[in-house]
C-alpha cells in the first residue's frame, strides 16, 4: 500500500496530511518527516490530517507520541483531525485520546 506525508502551511496552521497505513513500516519516515517541519516551520498549530488513515499500530501510535513530546517542547499545539473509527478507537482503548486533542473537522480547530 502507498503511503504518503504531505505539508503545506495554512493561514494559522501547518499542516500535515496523512495518506496510507501509519504502521512499523511507515512510522519512522512519519515521524522523522514531521519532526523535521515542527522544529522548522514556524506556527504554534501543527494539525495531522489523518482523513486517510485507514490504520495504526503501536509504532504509530509512539510516532504521534513523539511529535506530540516534540511539539510541547517547542511550545506548540499538535491537532489531530478526521480520525476513520477504527482509528479512533486505537486512540481511545489506549486512552490517547486523553493527552492529544482530536477533532472531527478542519473547521473545530
Amino acid at each position: 500500500m502507498d503511503f504518503t506525508v504531505d505539508f503545506s502551511e495554512k493561514e494559522n496552521y501547518y499542516l500535515i496530511k496523512v495518506d496510507g497505513e501509519i504502521d512499523a513500516y511507515h512510522s519512522a519516515t512519519f515521524k522523522q518527516k514531521s519532526k523535521e517541519k515542527l522544529s522548522s516551520a514556524d506556527y504554534s498549530k501543527y494539525v495531522i490530517d489523518m482523513s486517510y488513515v485507514s490504520y495504526i499500530d503501536s509504532a504509530g501510535l509512539g510516532a504521534v507520541v513523539s511529535l506530540l513530546k516534540e511539539a510541547r517542547n517547542l511550545k506548540k499545539e499538535l491537532i489531530l483531525v478526521g480520525l476513520q473509527p477504527q482509528v479512533r478507537k486505537i486512540f481511545e482503548m489506549t486512552k490517547l485520546d486523553k493527552i492529544v486533542k482530536i477533532v472531527d473537522t478542519i473547521e473545530e480547530i
